[in-house]
């Protein structure tokens, strides 16, 4: 059986965003990077679509991005917060990008892609010239 997966313009844009995060420059871990991702989603989509929506969100993305990168087992979601466990060592790069394309999916899935893909550009300008690429 397939599993489902972010359409290929979620996945595009969660790359691009990993590798426009400031947060990547110096010694920023994936898994570093990736909190500041999810902690700036929250700040801005939270607006949008709660606190509650975005803890949904992200624990839902969390079990999809899961079952292609059985690494993120030790992830789990914790209301109001970052998830837990993104400090593990064993975590790649190719998982984290997973987990935020995943989130993407889900929030284009609820509000389409056009204003999904939008909002989230939004918060990462340099992305929609970091995707070009």
């Amino acid at each position: 059986m397939n599993e489902p997966r972010p359409r290929p313009s979620a996945t595009r844009l969660a790359k691009a965003i990993v590798r426009a995060e400031p947060a990547r420059g110096g010694d920023g871990s994936d898994a570093e990077v990736t909190s500041h991702i999810i902690a700036r989603l929250r700040q801005e989509l939270g607006k949008l679509i709660g606190p509650a929506g975005f803890d949904i969100l992200i624990a839902r993305s969390l079990v999809l991005a899961r079952r292609a990168h059985p690494v993120l087992a030790g992830v789990t979601a914790v209301p109001g917060g970052t998830p837990a466990g993104l400090d593990d060592p064993a975590l790649d790069e190719v998982a984290l990008i997973a987990l935020v394309a995943n989130f993407i999916e889900l929030l284009a899935t609820l509000i389409g892609e056009d204003l999904a893909m939008g909002l989230v550009i939004d918060v990462w300008p340099a992305a929609a010239e970091e995707e070009k690429k």
